[in-house]
């Protein structure tokens, strides 16, 4: 079982402490929306709110302590240095999105019961997927690449069905609802956009480790 690393265990340690915290933020995130279209501005959604905001900042944290680690490790090459922090970016994004699409609904006072609650939470159930399976494949890139690599090309599969009910729910507002009005449905379109996004940087962050495992290789 081919592995990356053969004098650490930090980065390791680090990089899944990482993913741990970006996936409680992930899952906050996805209560705090199912939450938001029963009861609007409730004070348990206010609470998730902050949990969100917090966790984020928790994950950027740890984010920045694992760059300082890169950095002073002069046994990796600049390439595998540079590709392991790319990966670090993608994943992270996962955390930024999650916060950056709270504030858009807050700030925009948005309704939005009417955009499908039932095809919104399959998006949340194949997105916690895709991350419970990047959370894997980052653990073997420390012990099995080969493992990795499987569980990547899973991670792909699943951010496919993502986009097809994205185009699905798009489609709706387009042609399914002449009740809202052109700014309405920009606004939903783009709330839309940005919660299947998260599917695409889980996909991006398995790309990265896609990317180190052949450098790995060669």
């Amino acid at each position: 079982m081919p592995s990356i690393w053969s004098d650490t265990n930090k980065v390791e340690e680090l990089f899944l402490k990482h993913t741990d915290k970006v996936k409680e933020c992930l899952d906050v995130f996805f209560d705090l929306i199912k939450m938001y279209i029963e009861q609007g501005k409730s004070k348990q959604v206010l609470e998730l709110s902050e949990q969100v905001h917090s966790l984020e900042t928790e994950a950027d944290n740890i984010r920045r302590e694992i760059i300082h680690l890169l950095i002073g490790k002069s046994f990796l090459l600049p390439n595998t240095r540079r590709d392991f922090l790319s990966l670090l970016e993608c994943i992270d994004k996962v955390a930024d999105y999650s916060e950056a699409i709270t504030d858009y609904i807050f700030l925009q006072d948005m309704d939005i019961s009417s955009i499908g609650k039932s095809k919104l939470e399959e998006i949340f159930i194949i997105t916690e997927k895709q991350f419970k399976l990047l959370q894997r494949a980052v653990g073997f890139l420390f012990k099995d690449i080969n493992r990795a690599f499987e569980l990547v090309l899973e991670i792909d599969q699943l951010e496919s069905e993502v986009d097809v009910i994205e185009r699905l729910l798009i489609s709706r507002l387009t042609k399914e609802r002449p009740d809202l009005d052109l700014c309405t449905k920009i606004l939903y379109r783009d709330f839309i956009n940005m919660v299947a996004n998260i599917s695409d940087k889980i996909e991006d962050a398995g790309d990265e480790i896609e990317i180190i495992i052949a450098m790995r290789k060669v």
